[in-house]
């Protein structure tokens, strides 16, 4: 009797654990696939991107304070967009914005070049900023 359920046991917990792997893997090709989706044709200008995404709390904050230092420091070279993930949710959906604070650097053509989630990763932010101009 033991070893009938001892045996169901081991088949049930496969079966938890071949799902949390398929799901794992689509949850990973859906992040990759949307990690490399390019800016919207609206939003490209032929300047660099910072698009911040965010809701009204205090990590946002902190960062906001991130985009407008770019905006001071890169006054008419790079284009900022921001989107309220709430009211905005079609599009942070579309570049599958799980957190928030998310700045998504794109080039000029409007490829992904890096996303940031914390204010402390301003430096990497400015620096490919520069080299991208």
């Amino acid at each position: 009797m033991r070893t009938n359920f001892a045996l169901k046991l081991i088949s049930a917990l496969l079966i938890i654990v071949s799902m949390f792997i398929f799901v794992a893997g689509i949850w990973f090709i859906a992040n990759i696939s949307q990690r490399k989706k390019k800016l919207l044709p609206e939003f490209i200008n032929g300047k660099p991107t910072v698009v911040f995404f965010w809701i009204d709390n205090s990590s946002c904050k902190a960062m906001s304070s991130i985009i407008d230092k770019i905006k001071n420091d890169f006054k008419g070279s790079v284009k900022v967009l921001n989107f309220n993930v709430i009211k905005d949710y079609k599009i942070a959906e579309s570049y599958l914005i799980l957190d928030v604070p998310v700045v998504i650097l794109f080039d000029k053509e409007g490829n992904p070049i890096m996303r940031i989630t914390k204010p402390e990763e301003y430096q990497k932010l400015e620096i490919k900023l520069k080299e991208i101009i």
